[in-house]
């Protein structure tokens, strides 16, 4: 999806100016990288974890987390050693064409506790915004800023767009909302991370409303599944 790489690059646009602690984080404490796990967890469903190691090995800002996703969709993760747009991006197609995607793409926080996030979103949400209008500039922006999601305060923002081109997708009117989630104080994750979540209208998708996202269809299962993994833990 181009709103996909938009997103993916507008924010890894953003410098990474790291703090002198975060740089003395001594190296020879990561574990060797794995192969992201993924294992069935109940009827229909399979959870994804990537640790610190794996996500630097994939050249983004360490993180670590974990989401539940159907195993009806299609999951692509980045590549070991590319330069990645997004750590996992979850696609779920019905007949043959995509109906709901969920892209899990970073949140920098420069080497800063979560507090510097309030300083860091005005910008990353101006030069996401920014991007979005140049790649798809027949997008509508409805909402930016923070503002209640699933029962929490988030930076996010809403949007329309439509592709007519089919190199571009499948043709169509789409919604997408974007969504920072920043890891708690008991969290081994020193980034955040955000959900792109896109669905296209008409798609059979049971995702019609905004407040949909967080309750129904892939997003809703990724959204009420996400975490960050607790300290102690890869």
């Amino acid at each position: 999806m181009l709103v996909v790489m938009t997103l993916s690059l507008a924010l890894t646009a953003c410098p990474a100016k790291e703090t002198s602690e975060s740089a003395a984080e001594p190296e020879k404490k990561d574990k060797p990288a794995r192969s992201p796990a993924k294992k069935p967890v109940g009827p229909g469903l399979e959870r994804l974890s990537v640790s610190l190691a794996q996500s630097k090995s994939w050249r983004l800002p360490p993180a670590a987390f974990s989401f539940t996703y159907p195993d009806e969709a299609t999951l692509s993760l980045a590549k070991t050693g590319s330069q990645n747009p997004y750590y996992a991006l979850v696609e779920l197609y019905r007949g043959k064409k995509i109906s709901e995607s969920v892209s899990v793409t970073h949140v920098n926080l420069q080497g800063g506790p979560t507090a510097k996030w309030e300083q860091l979103a005005p910008v990353v949400m101006k030069r996401l915004l920014a991007a979005m209008q140049r790649q798809l500039p027949g997008m509508k922006i409805l909402s930016s800023g923070k503002a209640p999601f699933g029962g929490k305060d988030l930076y996010q923002f809403r949007a329309e767009f439509e592709i007519t081109d089919p190199n571009m997708g499948d043709p169509g009117k789409y919604r997408t909302f974007w969504v920072a989630l920043l890891p708690g104080p008991q969290s081994s994750s020193p980034n955040g991370a955000s959900l792109t979540m896109t669905v296209r209208q008409g798609s059979g998708s049971k995702v019609t409303t905004w407040s949909d996202f967080s309750s129904k269809g892939l997003m809703g299962q990724i959204w009420r599944s996400f975490e960050f993994s607790r300290a102690g833990s890869p």
